[in-house]
């Protein structure tokens, strides 16, 4: 019903408010409960309305509640305030840097260097106290709005001339924010900054609605903040695609090479080749932040390898593409085959084609496989691809960073496996080296992400978030990383084990889960044969785990007994291990490393 009333809302204030109670009044029902609560040094309950719509656009009914006028610490540090009565999933903080540090904004010239390094450290400092005292007590994830720059410098049209600008300063006092976010775990920045910037300050503000109420953005600044911000709730919550599978003629470069030629494409640094050009360049900023990248193309292979491999102005080289499907088979099969060879499923897969009629068979064929919406005029496909929010990340990993990398590695260890006599003999070359830590401020988000989206070698699929992970420290889990690089290169922080205590002398396998990236090369033993080892020093006498079947880990089934645990009779998916003489040894091929104490008190500065 939701889907009905959100095809008929529009742009208006008065529309969104309709919608708004429409969804209140019943028409949200099938999407999920979404308690929000807001803190703020100004008003923003007029985003109610936005919050309730763009919240049901991405598949949740959202119960937004906003705390008193100007109150931060008040609610936070009252155990029986309004704000833990609502119970909320997300914690939004909205202050105004004016309100937080007034002197930046009123007597900026006069600041001397010392006291504008003193704002910006006890900005840091009350707002990492602010979410210490929240984490005590509550498990929601607590969001950070930045500060967007002054619309009127003190300076005027001098400040970027001045050795310390004040709109440096405020990137500063981001700065600072983010820094505070991570010393604190499920703490995240929502970069208000950039958002009015994109927008522009004087369609972002309504003077009128400021003076009269102090409402910080007029009704379009209400329409993008509340859109924009419910986009990150849903990619704060939601895992992101991991491959987007591209066309080539007309998409990659413009016109059709086989009838082209690689001279007569367009494709350059004047127009309309230029435009291509970006957008090449916008995908290889993807590719940085672990989108891997992949190609689906009717096409003769070499009339399109000649491009990708010689044309002077193609930015992407066959070596950014984690696999090419170029061929005359259906893009449905191409992209089945993608998925093959990478090892994910196909609702990992983005798909991206200037031709309608591919991208209707797409989506008919595998429905599963998000279809972006591509416009008419290539200058608009680059803002398609982030429009769509299928990539959207509220954090980045180091391990995201070497994803891309991760897998042009790949074609080199098959190369090397291969030609080995023997899988004994290939792993024993490998120079596999894996290291093994107890989680810490610095590791708990990239753990966070593997648990929510590792689901081939996933024993129990539970998905913790930092947060969760933090409390399961606190009350005694042994949560323990495992690294792993080769002779190839370092595929990053790749598996998860978490271990509970149950009862006396017994211990738990809440979560055993390995990237498919490394399958198959014996890492998984040297996880369980860590922590085994570990938790017998902690007095535990038998080790339990639990196989959990969903539809994409059935090849973990029999795991538990490849390593020497038991089955329990009576008790489905339950197996034992008796480590009290002993635990399972790591394989001799891997070299092994521990580090770290298994503290949460390492800063990340």
């Amino acid at each position: 019903m939701a889907d009905l009333v959100l095809d008929t809302v529009g742009d208006s204030p008065a529309a969104y408010l309709r919608t708004a109670r429409a969804i209140e009044a019943g028409d949200g029902v099938g999407l999920t409960p979404l308690p929000l609560s807001f803190l703020s040094t100004a008003t923003v309950d007029v985003l109610r309305p936005y919050l309730i719509v763009e919240g049901a656009r991405n598949g949740y009914r959202v119960l937004p509640q906003f705390g008193a006028f100007n109150q931060l610490e008040q609610p936070v540090l009252d155990p029986a305030s309004d704000l833990y009565r609502h119970h909320p999933s997300v914690i939004a903080v909205f202050t105004l840097l004016e309100d937080i540090a007034p002197a930046i904004f009123e007597c900026f010239l006069s600041l001397d260097p010392a006291a504008i390094d003193a704002t910006v450290v006890g900005i840091e400092e009350r707002m990492h106290s602010l979410l210490v005292a929240l984490r005590t007590r509550t498990d929601a994830a607590v969001v950070l709005f930045n500060y967007a720059p002054p619309a009127d410098p003190a300076a005027g049209l001098a400040d970027g001339m001045l050795a310390r600008s004040q709109a440096s300063v405020v990137q500063r006092c981001n700065e600072a924010l983010a820094s505070a976010c991570r010393r604190s775990a499920g703490t995240f920045v929502f970069d208000y900054a950039h958002l009015a910037s994109d927008l522009g300050l004087s369609r972002l503000v309504d003077a009128r609605l400021w003076y009269m109420g102090r409402v910080p953005f007029g009704a379009t600044g209400q329409l993008a903040v509340g859109g924009q911000f419910m986009r990150w709730v849903a990619a704060l919550r939601k895992t992101p695609r991991k491959c987007l599978v591209v066309d080539l003629d007309n998409t990659l470069w413009g016109g059709v090479v086989g009838e082209d030629g690689p001279s007569g494409i367009a494709l350059g640094d004047l127009h309309p080749g230029n435009v291509y050009k970006s957008f090449q360049r916008s995908l290889l900023r993807l590719r940085d932040r672990g989108i891997l990248l992949a190609v689906a193309s009717k096409n003769n292979e070499r009339d399109a390898l000649d491009v990708l491999e010689r044309h002077p102005d193609c930015l992407l080289r066959p070596e950014h593409f984690a696999a090419m499907q170029i061929s005359w088979q259906d893009k449905a099969s191409s992209l089945r085959a993608i998925a093959q060879q990478l090892n994910i499923g196909t609702d990992a897969l983005a798909f991206f084609d200037d031709n309608a009629v591919e991208r209707e068979w797409v989506h008919s064929e595998l429905p599963e496989v998000a279809v972006i919406d591509v416009p008419v005029n290539a200058t608009g496909y680059a803002r398609a691809v982030t429009a769509s929010g299928l990539f959207d990340q509220v954090a980045l990993s180091r391990e995201d960073q070497l994803r891309a990398a991760s897998y042009q590695l790949e074609p080199q260890r098959e190369q090397f496996r291969s030609s080995a006599p023997s899988l004994e003999a290939f792993l024993s070359q490998l120079d596999l080296r894996a290291t093994i830590g107890h989680a810490d401020v610095d590791t708990l988000p990239r753990i966070a992400q593997l648990l929510a989206k590792t689901n081939q070698f996933n024993l129990t699929t539970r998905r913790h978030d930092q947060v969760d992970l933090q409390s399961m420290v606190a009350s005694g889990a042994v949560v323990l990383w495992l690294r792993a690089s080769d002779r190839f290169g370092d595929s990053g922080l790749v598996g998860v084990v978490i271990a509970v205590p149950s009862q006396e002398g017994v211990w738990t396998l809440d979560s055993l889960l390995m990237s498919c990236r490394v399958l198959g090369r014996g890492l998984e033993r040297a996880l369980v044969g860590i922590v085994a080892q570990i938790v017998r020093g902690r007095g535990a006498r038998l080790l339990c785990g639990q196989y959990v079947p969903t539809s994409k880990n059935g090849q973990v089934a029999d795991f538990y007994s490849q390593v020497g645990f038991e089955p329990v009779s009576g008790e489905s998916g339950i197996w034992r291990l008796t480590i009290a003489d002993g635990v399972p040894p790591v394989p001799e091929f891997i070299h092994v490393s521990v580090v770290n104490d298994g503290t949460l008190s390492k800063p990340s500065r």
